[in-house]
C-alpha cells in the first residue's frame, strides 16, 4: 500500500539519520562522509571512469575541491596519486568538475599542470602526487592510484508536506510511524523528520489521525504528543501548543496509570487515555507545510528525561547556543547524546562540568549516538553547541538524568 512505502521511506530515512556516515567514513566538512577507499592500479585513459563507478557504488563521488579550506584538507593526507572528480566538458572545450560545477579553486601557480588554463582533453586524468602537485596523464599506461570517495549526507528538506499527509481542513501534515519502545523514541522518531508527536485541536484532527492510523495498520493505538506537565491531571502538547481539546474516555486520565496520552484507535471516536510513557505503542506525528523549527537559542528551563535539541534541529545548525543542566544537590548528572552531526572541520559539542570554570567532559565533533558523558561531582553541567556554519548537519539531540 502507498502508507507501507511510506513507511519503509521514513524507516530508511531514520536509519540513516542515526548513522549519518557509512562505516569507516569521516563527517568532514559541509555535510560530507569522506574516505579513501582503496589503492588501486588503473591505465591513465581509465583511471576517472573506474574511479566514479567504485565512488557510485557506496553513492558518492571522487574528490572535488571549491575552496582553500578543501585544497588544504587533501594537502595534509598522505596518499600516492590521488584521483580528483575533473573531467571534459567536449562541448565547452574546458574542465569541470564531474558534477558539471566550475573549476573555481586551483592550488597556487606553479603547483598545478598548466593544461589546466587551457582547453580540456578527453580520456585523461587528473590527480594529486605525493609531491602535492596537480598532475593528469592521458595515455594508456597503467599506475596506481589512491581512491578517495565523498558521500554528501542526505538532509531532510520541508516542501509542503512531502511524504506527510495532508489534512485540507487544518492544513497540517500527518503521518503514523512505527511502533517505538517508549514515549521518547516516539518523539524522537518524528524529529528525524522534522515534526513533533501529533498534537490535537478539534474533532477534525482527531478524526484524521485515527483514520490514518488505522489506513497504515496502527490498529492498537498511536502516542500523541501530550505529557503531564505539572502535578495532578494538567496535560500539555509537546509542541507547546494550546491544550484547547481533549477527547478523554470517560473517568480518564486515572492516577498513576502513566504520563503519557495514546489514541485508541480501534474505538469509534478515537478516545484518548493515559498510558506508562514505556508503553510500545506506534506514532503519530505532526508538522505544519513548509514549517521550519526555532533556530533561536532558547534558555530552557530543561527537565531530567527531556530531548533537548539544538535550535534549528533537523534543518539548520548554524546558530550556537548553551544548555544549562541541573539536578538535585548531592546527585551528578549523566548526559547521553542520542544523536550528534557535526563537521569535523567546524562544529564542536562541548560538555563542561559545572556551568562556568569547570572541567571540559568532552570535546565532540563528527558523528555519535548512545555516548554517555557523567559529571565527577557537581550537580550542574554545561552543554555547549558552537558551529562554525553547521553546513549541511543536523547538530545534535540529547538528554540527561540525575545518577
Amino acid at each position: 500500500s502507498t502508507g507501507m512505502r511510506i513507511l519503509l521511506m521514513l524507516f530508511s530515512v531514520l536509519q540513516f539519520a542515526e548513522c549519518s556516515c557509512p562505516s569507516g567514513y569521516e563527517l568532514v566538512r559541509n555535510g560530507e562522509c569522506r574516505k579513501m577507499e582503496s589503492r588501486v592500479s588503473h591505465y591513465y585513459d581509465q583511471a576517472l571512469g573506474e574511479a566514479i563507478q567504485q565512488c557510485q557504488s557506496v553513492q558518492g563521488h571522487p574528490v572535488i575541491i571549491h575552496d582553500d579550506q578543501d585544497g588544504t584538507f587533501y594537502k595534509n593526507k598522505e596518499y600516492d596519486n590521488l584521483i580528483l572528480g575533473l573531467t571534459c566538458n567536449v562541448n565547452k572545450k574546458r574542465w569541470e568538475w564531474i558534477d558539471g560545477s566550475a573549476v573555481d579553486y586551483k592550488p597556487n601557480s606553479g603547483s598545478y599542470d598548466k593544461e589546466l588554463d587551457g582547453e580540456c582533453a578527453t580520456g585523461c586524468v587528473w590527480y594529486i602526487a605525493d609531491s602535492k602537485q596537480w598532475n593528469h596523464k592521458c595515455d594508456h599506461t597503467t599506475t596506481s592510484f589512491d581512491l578517495w570517495c565523498v558521500i554528501p549526507v542526505d538532509q531532510p528538506a520541508l516542501k509542503d508536506c512531502d511524504n506527510f499527509e495532508n489534512d485540507s481542513d487544518d492544513g497540517a501534515c500527518y503521518q503514523i510511524g512505527k511502533a517505538t519502545s517508549n514515549w521518547q523514541d516516539a518523539q524522537m522518531e518524528c524529529r528525524q523528520y522534522g515534526a513533533n508527536l501529533a498534537s490535537i485541536h478539534n474533532y477534525q484532527e482527531n478524526s484524521f489521525v485515527k483514520k490514518l492510523a488505522l489506513a497504515d495498520g496502527a490498529v492498537n493505538g498511536v502516542f500523541l504528543g501530550g505529557t503531564i506537565t505539572g502535578k495532578g491531571k494538567e496535560y500539555g502538547w509537546v509542541d507547546g501548543s494550546n491544550w484547547d481539546y481533549f477527547n478523554f474516555y470517560p473517568g480518564f486520565p486515572i492516577d498513576g496509570l502513566g504520563e503519557c496520552l495514546t489514541m485508541d484507535t480501534l474505538g469509534s471516536s478515537g478516545q484518548w487515555m493515559n498510558v506508562d510513557c514505556n508503553t510500545k505503542q506506534s506514532v503519530a506525528c505532526v508538522r505544519q507545510p513548509n514549517s521550519s523549527y526555532a533556530d533561536v537559542c532558547s534558555t530552557g528551563p530543561w527537565k531530567e528525561g527531556q530531548i533537548i535539541y539544538t535550535p534549528g534541529y533537523p534543518y539548520d545548525a548554524s546558530v550556537q547556543c548553551d544548555f544549562f543542566l541541573t539536578v538535585d544537590a548531592g546527585r551528578k548528572i549523566e548526559l547521553k547524546i542520542q544523536l550528534l552531526e557535526a563537521n569535523t572541520c567546524c562544529d564542536h559539542l562541548i560538555v563542561s562540568d559545572s556551568y562556568i570554570g569547570g572541567n571540559i567532559l568532552a570535546n565532540l565533533t563528527g558523528t555519535a549516538s548512545g555516548n554517555t558523558y557523567t559529571t565527577k561531582s557537581s550537580n550542574l553541567m554545561r552543554v555547549s553547541w558552537i558551529p562554525d556554519g553547521g553546513v549541511n548537519v543536523r547538530g545534535a539531540m540529547f538528554s540527561y538524568r540525575a545518577v
